[in-house]
């Protein structure tokens, strides 16, 4: 790319000069046939053919001084232009083998304060971007490709530290393990990643673009949002999982309502079909210390809503912390 780019530039400024030598050569070659027309033409005229031929002279010299000095910039241009490529080629490819080695760690936001180049600038804050994508998918589920708990922690404790209210939503299918055991793990599979794409496409249509979607593991699932929209994100998601979840089931486990298996204390029982159970957990009537006291809490709310038949969400509206971190 670096040799390609500078033969551009030089081939263009070359082509260039050319064409304008050119232009000058034609202009000369006129002018010196009109000389020559006068000169022929004198011994008929006064002394205005001495004057005109004169004047045919000069523009002649004229021309050929532009025609040098048009070559002598045009040389001089793609000399400075090509230095100037080299140099924004070099960066870039400093830059590349930054990327490639993943020195990213070593830099931090404080050092965009000292740059004033507007290509370092845009380079750094690129692979700051990139850092950041890289601790946030560092832990990505790789059966729904979403971040997992290091990215949903520093998403929480960078709106506890800027004091941008949130509310979380720990999302939990209910009896997936009932489910799981008698269907097998290939559809366990299947039913993880369609819950998953609902709650990204509950987030794309009632929710903010720049929410957040994270996998804990197994089948459960956070979503951060705002206040404001908790309650039609948490609605949506229930709509569109109880309507789904039957195509999951065998027919005739859709008509009994129910399918048989071993619960986790090995007591065998019937088990609904499955339902998704929502706690949401907001900071807007109670302070946190810490992501930690927050999943505490929402596993908490988690446990009762749980215990409720079907589908479920609960919003926590207690005003006084009570979990430790």
């Amino acid at each position: 790319m670096y040799f390609t780019l500078i033969r551009n530039i030089l081939a263009s400024f070359l082509a260039i000069t050319v064409g304008f030598l050119l232009v000058c050569l034609i202009a000369m070659a006129a002018l010196e046939q009109a000389a020559d027309e006068l000169a022929a033409a004198q011994q008929s005229f006064s002394a205005a053919s001495d004057t005109a031929l004169q004047t045919v002279r000069q523009g002649q010299v004229v021309l050929l001084v532009l025609g040098l000095a048009g070559f002598l910039g045009g040389v001089i241009a793609m000399v400075f232009a090509s230095q100037q490529a080299a140099s924004v080629v070099g960066r870039l490819r400093q830059a590349t083998r930054t990327l490639s080695n993943v020195v990213l760690d070593e830099m931090s936001p404080f050092d965009l304060s000292t740059i004033s180049d507007g290509l370092d600038r845009e380079i750094r804050e690129m692979m700051l971007k990139i850092k950041d994508s890289q601790r946030r998918y560092l832990d990505a589920s790789p059966l729904t490709h979403l971040p997992g708990n290091i990215a949903i922690e520093q998403v929480l404790k960078g709106k506890m530290d800027e004091g941008e209210k949130f509310a979380l939503c720990y999302i939990d299918l209910d009896d997936f393990k009932a489910y799981n055991d008698k269907y097998g793990y290939a559809r366990g599979s299947d039913l993880i990643k369609m819950t998953g794409e609902i709650i990204y496409r509950t987030k794309d249509l009632y929710a903010d673009s720049q929410d957040f979607v994270g996998h804990i593991g197994g089948d459960d699932f956070v979503m951060i949002t705002s206040p404001e929209l908790v309650e039609q994100v948490c609605q949506a998601i229930i709509s569109e999982f109880d309507r789904l979840i039957p195509e999951y089931y065998e027919l005739e486990d859709r008509e009994r309502g129910h399918i048989e298996g071993t619960d986790r204390y090995g007591v065998r029982r019937r088990f609904s079909i499955m339902s998704v159970s929502i706690a949401v957990v907001s900071d807007v009537k109670r302070s946190f210390r810490s992501p930690v006291e927050i999943a505490k809490v929402a596993t908490e709310i988690k446990d009762y809503v749980k215990s409720l038949p079907g589908s479920n969400y609960l919003i926590d509206r207690r005003v006084t912390t009570r979990c430790e971190p």
